[in-house]
């Protein structure tokens, strides 16, 4: 399936789990936050959120990757950013869990019904972590109040096209050994809870005239090689400009820490900015291992490819 070929993407990160000043910027193509020209601070949180505007043929598109863990991150950065929700042309869920959804009922409220909101037919499962400390959740994305809201819903299983400009892998297929979900993650379906396979979780894939794809997931749960092999398969394009998102690793171990790393070394991404659920051991393994293209997902943070 063709992804449209775009003239430039840029990423600007409005929520995460990290914020520093002293993370380094690369000239034209990764720029932090500069405090003290913003109108008020910003703040991280345990969810993520992303505007991404993509170019082509002179008209400019904006599209929300994900809504945070709440209104109260959410709209605080986005008003940091310079940014208001009336510049939002279309809204990608990731994936079902609420870190991700958070301020997604409130945006809808705000910016006024007919709003398109992409995502995945099963994301509405409710979902629930069992850890050491206990059972959390569940927690449900709930369909009847999206419509409510207002929201004009675009349900994919498989790949299908975001606004014409954009991809959408639909359920990632598997080919690594090594990535496999997490066994403390359930879903509910028909009342029974069962491992959560994250048959729900999806990349957005763009197109950028002569650097190449920049894949966006939310968690990558289903595993960020394979997403980004997938995305590959999709397209027929092997150039990978950018890799963007949490990738939920050092919850994993060792195995699909060092497997992700030499799935990503194989694959030779301009850029790999990770953050989110990812992890410290993760990301400190990454910095070492990949030191000329690695960065840490910071909020406030602006990716710029192409243009």
């Amino acid at each position: 399936m063709q992804a449209p070929v775009l003239q430039s993407v840029t990423v600007e990160i409005l929520v995460d789990n990290f914020f520093d000043i002293f993370e380094p910027s690369k000239p034209g193509m990764v720029e932090r936050a500069v405090l003290g020209r913003m109108p008020k601070p910003l703040l991280a949180a345990h969810g993520l959120a992303m505007l991404v505007t993509l170019s082509q043929n002179g008209k400019q598109t904006r599209i929300l990757v994900d809504t945070a863990n709440s209104p109260l991150s959410f709209f605080n950065n986005l008003e940091a950013m310079e940014h208001k929700v009336e510049e939002v042309d279309a809204l990608f869920i990731s994936h079902g869990h609420p870190d991700h959804y958070g301020g997604l009922m409130e945006l809808l409220q705000r910016r006024g019904p007919g709003v398109p909101v992409y995502l995945h037919q099963d994301c509405y499962y409710p979902k629930l972590l069992v850890t050491p400390r206990g059972r959390v959740g569940p927690f449900a994305l709930v369909r009847d109040n999206l419509v409510a809201g207002g929201a004009q819903l675009h349900e994919n299983q498989g790949p299908a096209l975001l606004q014409d400009m954009a991809l959408l892998t639909g359920t990632v297929e598997a080919t690594t050994s090594y990535e496999k979900p997490l066994p403390g993650f359930k879903r509910v379906v028909q009342g029974q809870e069962e491992p959560d396979p994250f048959s729900d979780e999806q990349a957005l894939v763009l197109n950028v005239a002569g650097k190449g794809l920049v894949v966006i997931g939310g968690c990558c749960h289903p595993g960020i090689v394979n997403m980004t092999k997938y995305a590959q398969k999709l397209t027929g394009v092997n150039q990978v400009a950018a890799i963007i998102g949490g990738f939920h690793l050092t919850a994993g171990g060792d195995d699909l820490i060092n497997g992700t790393i030499a799935g990503l070394k194989e694959m030779h991404p301009d850029l790999v900015l990770a953050g989110h659920c990812t992890g410290f051991k993760a990301l400190t393994r990454m910095a070492a291992e990949l030191p000329d293209n690695f960065m840490v997902s910071c909020v406030g943070t602006k990716v710029i490819i192409g243009g």
